[in-house]
């Protein structure tokens, strides 16, 4: 007995329907495999260059920059305008709040811990291998060495190490006396 015609489409029709959706559904999945330790060609973006923040001289040369300060860059020693982070503007922009060694600021909740905010002496000398900065009339954030604070050794930041260690130094030195009287009174 021959199928009617109408049956023999939908049979048909079932079966290309149900094709067309193994190509697509493989189809379009195998782009998203790949072998083991073979990276995706597609998730390859290139990597934008370093953003470079614009030579200063003065902090009077970053005024149209709001929120830098002419510093000596991190990364080659050169002085540029830079944010609180000693970082570049990003599209002109800061997103540090607070300012790091050297950087302007109008006062003492504006610099990081371990600074305060106030005009640079001019007979201070420099950090041991440090490069001269030149001074300004500006007030900057510098180290709070009344509270054990002391520029490190590349001038880039304030370092508490010395007040830590005269803190337990006694305290160690204590110790050590009293283990040497102990052993000499047990013999």
């Amino acid at each position: 007995m021959a199928t009617p015609p109408l049956k023999r489409f939908t049979q048909c029709g079932s079966l290309t329907m149900l094709f067309v959706v193994f190509i697509v559904l493989f189809g379009v999945s195998s782009t998203a495999l790949t072998t083991f330790g073979k990276t995706n060609p597609n998730l390859n973006n290139p990597t934008p260059p370093p953003i470079r923040a614009r030579e200063c001289a003065t902090h009077a040369d970053c005024a149209s920059l709001e929120n830098t300060s002419c510093v000596r860059d991190p990364v080659d020693a050169r002085l540029r305008c830079l944010c609180g982070d000693n970082k570049p503007p990003f599209n002109g922009l800061c997103k540090s709040k607070l300012k790091g060694l050297r950087h302007l600021c109008q006062e003492l909740i504006n610099c990081e811990d371990g600074m305060v905010c106030a005009v640079e002496n001019a007979t201070k000398p420099a950090a041991f291998g440090a490069k001269v900065q030149p001074v300004s009339q500006y007030k900057v954030c510098l180290c709070d060495e009344a509270d054990g604070w002391v520029e490190d050794l590349r001038g880039t930041h304030c370092s508490g190490a010395l007040n830590v260690v005269s803190g337990f130094a006694p305290i160690l030195l204590g110790l050590f006396i009293g283990t040497i009287l102990a052993q000499k009174q047990m013999h």
